[in-house]
């Protein structure tokens, strides 16, 4: 009798309870004839070659983005306060024009990793794909006959019918065994099909001439209410219940156009900022959610910028969340400036403002690892956390 009293008081003095999911996004690296996947295999010995010649380059710009992040994101105002001060004692303005200098720039420290990576690969507009490094062709050869078991050695088969074979399979291993998370968030997902994801799991895509973008999630815990379909050939929007507490989830999957991933750069011609398509993307991508009602509204994205970069001041500016604090590692590696960097993000907010966003580490999906991944994006994943109200 007394656990029932008990029970019954919580009850009046507790209104909110919380429950969680999570969520990841990883932009799978659609580009025609398996560029990204390539390029990653090169930068793969690139980038632990520029680590080893130059082991504070790669803290510095992490250092400054982890500041940048706090200053935009965090709620504290004295945390954002000591942020700026950082900011400006530091001198991590001028430290990051150093650092993320253009490599036609003069005395660009990132002039000779340019180089070098024109030495590896061809550039991405380039067809066909060329590896010029033989040691990277290698590599890539020995990966493929391994995961293929050799099932197309000795025959007429070309390099993108390897890379098929090689690149299916992995996808599906990785969705299988360590993406196991209960929303998926995908961009460039041009070669995959719902047959590579769990029975449990179902799967949308977007019918885009600019880049395939998908969501995933997993039926046992939420069901499908509607499809609201592309935004700009840049977004993919789903609406989803959730069957453990009946909220509303509206989940966007965005792949933004690519510009300079640090700062915005204004034409001298034109006069145009070369941000500005992907800017107005997201813009719309916001504005749309903001039309719809939904207990909570998700948005994970590739937004080819980092923290530094202006354009994450549109989710901050319509009361989104993003956690500045845990497992920031880079998604991506410039390809440019050959820098590490994080440009993937998982951003959310809530009809009540009751929610709080914690990232978690994607285990076993490396950056520009050959034989883990099959993009040259490391995914990223988030636990959202909210209340219930009773």
């Amino acid at each position: 009798m007394k656990k029932i009293v008990f029970c019954f008081l919580f009850f009046l003095v507790s209104p909110l309870f919380a429950s969680d999911f999570t969520v990841a996004s990883y932009n799978c690296g659609g580009l025609s004839d398996h560029y990204d996947y390539i390029r990653a295999v090169c930068m793969h010995k690139l980038v632990q070659e520029r680590c080893n010649a130059e082991p504070d380059v790669m803290q510095q710009l992490e250092r400054v983005q982890n500041v940048a992040l706090k200053i935009l994101f965090s709620k504290d105002q004295a945390e954002v306060e000591a942020a700026q001060e950082l900011w400006q004692v530091g001198g991590y303005a001028l430290l990051l024009e150093k650092v993320t200098a253009h490599p036609d720039d003069a005395e660009s420290i990132n002039a000779i990793w340019r180089k070098k990576s024109q030495e590896i690969v061809t550039n991405y507009d380039v067809r066909p794909v060329l590896i010029h490094d033989e040691e990277v062709r290698r590599i890539l050869a020995d990966h493929m006959s391994d995961l293929t078991r050799g099932e197309l050695e000795g025959s007429e088969h070309s390099l993108n019918e390897w890379l098929d074979l090689t690149r299916s399979t992995m996808a599906e291993r990785i969705f299988t065994h360590q993406l196991k998370y209960d929303i998926l968030c995908l961009q460039e997902a041009d070669y995959l099909d719902k047959a590579m994801f769990p029975e449990h799991y179902a799967v949308e895509f977007s019918d885009s001439a600019h880049s395939v973008n998908g969501v995933a999630w997993n039926r046992d815990r939420f069901s499908l209410l509607r499809v609201l379909g592309d935004i700009d050939g840049q977004g993919f929007v789903v609406q989803l219940r959730d069957c453990v507490t009946n909220k509303s989830v509206l989940v966007a999957s965005a792949h933004l156009t690519g510009c300079n991933p640090f700062t915005s750069v204004i034409d001298s011609t034109t006069g145009k900022v070369d941000s500005e398509r992907g800017d107005r993307a997201l813009q719309e991508v916001i504005e749309r959610l903001d039309q719809l009602d939904a207990d909570l509204k998700v948005v994970a994205m590739d937004s080819n910028v980092t923290a530094t970069h202006p354009r994450l001041s549109l989710l901050r500016d319509a009361d989104y969340l993003l956690d500045y604090k845990s497992y920031l590692g880079a998604t991506c590696t410039s390809p440019w400036q050959v820098l590490n960097t994080r440009i993937d993000w998982i951003a959310v907010k809530s009809s009540d403002g009751g929610v709080e966003i914690a990232n978690i580490p994607v285990l076993g999906v490396h950056l520009n690892s050959p034989q883990t991944n099959v993009s040259d994006h490391k995914p990223v994943a988030a636990r959202l956390r909210f209340s219930i109200n009773f």
